[in-house]
């Protein structure tokens, strides 16, 4: 049923509307396609041996159990050690009988419950599995969550797609001053910067409202003693490759705890300090709370960061994947829009670039049968992060492939990952095109064989070709990084 109502959605809603000048409708000897390869925009990298098959084969049969013993072990409502004990179970069971396993999956994914798909993601990123992702991560001097406050006024879909700079949220007739980015900062006649200490080190029940999670990973000590304010001595100390990393999870699901495995990576082989941001999530909380989220942080990282951890914001890279890469890139259009600081360079893997409900694009036939990202519930994620008063197929905010070309020219450095097998794949392209035709800085990396949520799977058990993908980001981390330090940034 499922697959009958996404042809009919694609033929009807999407293809039948497709525009002819649109670049998959366009022959490799297109202008567009030559420039991509022959500029060096684009590089193709195949994984197809036997083993990497086998080992992909594996998977998607792990998942599928997964979700078969998911769908029949946890309950509607929130995650309980009984439900994941019994889909623990389960799961056994659906590996030992593949006809049961497929039947019971297919059964799942034609209608799925939509808490369920959440608690299916989750099971992964819970406290049954901590301890798990405790023995498969690689160490880090410093892992700390902090909950800062938001210093802005709230964005809503009534005001969030008007035109402003920051004078739109602080008062205008204040004072103002610059701080270490050139950024002016003014509220009610004080200077933001110099505010009382602005973050929580520990959670409080009930949680105030207005503070957003932050996780902190450093391959060193930091020059703090998680003493708001407190002055500290960092003679010697030099903190100033700054990575904000957004987490992916179809807007529906996990959190900085099991991203982990490769931000720690990150932070030890760029010498970086990590802050990965923890945002509420859909249905609880919809467009654009998520996004608020996400900017309230990073306002917070820029204005607030240096005075209580002495980092400097000398280079500023944002992250992130999958919905995480959309609110990466929504993030740096809104800073544009905005007229702050704008981060030097983006990192997106396999971004949920588009969230029309009736897009058409070839790579979307995949999510027939994908064991990740089936059609039913990318439907499920879109549903419950966009509200119905939002429009996806005209508000850039949700649908950064939306973004006009005036504001791409104003974007930093963009290096974009991609998996030949994911559903969501196409936008990548689409967007790199444009970049390309604007002669912006931009690379994308096309794992041709690779699911998506790749960045995930460099672990124990899991695709062992994914190390290349790890490889290759911290390579491009360190060149937008250099960027910066060596002043060759444009």
């Amino acid at each position: 049923t499922s697959r009958i109502d996404m042809l009919v959605s694609f033929i009807i809603g999407g293809a039948m509307k497709a525009d002819g000048s649109d670049v998959f409708y366009k022959p490799s000897c297109s202008d567009d396609w030559k420039r991509l390869y022959s500029e060096n925009y684009l590089e193709v990298v195949h994984t197809a041996s036997k083993s990497f098959e086998k080992k992909y084969q594996e998977l998607a049969e792990d998942m599928l159990a997964l979700s078969a013993a998911a769908s029949t072990g946890l309950n509607d409502s929130g995650l309980s050690l009984g439900g994941a004990i019994k889909t623990g179970f389960n799961t056994l069971f659906y590996k030992l009988f593949s006809s049961q396993r497929k039947k019971q999956a297919e059964l799942f994914f034609s209608n799925p419950n939509p808490q369920k798909a959440a608690n299916i993601l989750n099971l992964l990123d819970s406290k049954y599995t901590k301890g798990i992702l405790k023995l498969i991560m690689p160490s880090i001097e410093v892992n700390k969550r902090i909950y800062v406050p938001k210093l802005l006024p709230v964005l809503t879909v009534e005001n969030v797609l008007s035109e402003r700079d920051l004078s739109y949220f602080l008062k205008e007739d204040s004072k103002s001053t610059e701080d270490s980015s050139g950024s002016k900062l003014t509220e009610d006649g004080f200077d933001i910067v110099d505010k009382p200490p602005t973050y929580l080190t520990k959670k409080v029940k009930p949680m105030p409202e207005g503070y957003v999670k932050i996780r902190i990973l450093s391959p060193h000590k930091l020059p703090s003693d998680w003493n708001p304010g407190k002055k500290i001595d960092t003679k010697g100390m030099k903190f100033d490759r700054i990575i904000v990393d957004i987490h992916g999870g179809g807007f529906i699901a996990t959190s900085t705890r099991c991203h982990q495995t490769y931000l720690r990576k990150w932070a030890t082989k760029c010498n970086a300090v990590v802050f990965a941001i923890d945002y509420k999530l859909a249905p609880e909380a919809q467009y654009p709370v998520l996004l608020d989220e996400v900017w309230q942080a990073y306002f917070w990282i820029i204005t607030q960061a240096e005075k209580e951890f002495k980092v400097k914001l000398k280079t500023v890279i944002v992250a992130g994947d999958s919905a995480g890469g959309n609110l990466a890139i929504a993030l740096t259009l809104f800073a544009i829009r905005s007229n702050f600081r704008v981060p030097d360079g983006i990192l997106a893997a396999y971004p949920a670039l588009n969230l029309s409900i009736n897009a058409f694009t070839p790579s979307l036939l995949a999510s027939m049968d994908d064991f990740i990202l089936r059609y039913s519930f990318l439907n499920v994620c879109i549903n419950y992060y966009v509200p119905p008063e939002a429009d996806s197929a005209k508000d850039p905010y949700i649908s950064p492939t939306l973004v006009t070309d005036d504001d791409l020219r104003r974007f930093p450095p963009v290096r974009l990952m991609v998996a030949g097998r994911d559903p969501l794949r196409d936008e990548s392209f689409r967007l790199l095109c444009r970049l390309a035709r604007l002669k912006k800085d931009a690379k994308m990396v096309e794992y041709r064989n690779f699911p998506h949520a790749f960045w995930n799977l460099d672990i124990v058990f899991g695709l062992k070709e994914a190390k290349f993908a790890t490889q290759k980001t911290i390579e491009w981390l360190h060149e937008l990084f250099r960027m910066y330090e060596e002043g060759d940034a444009n």
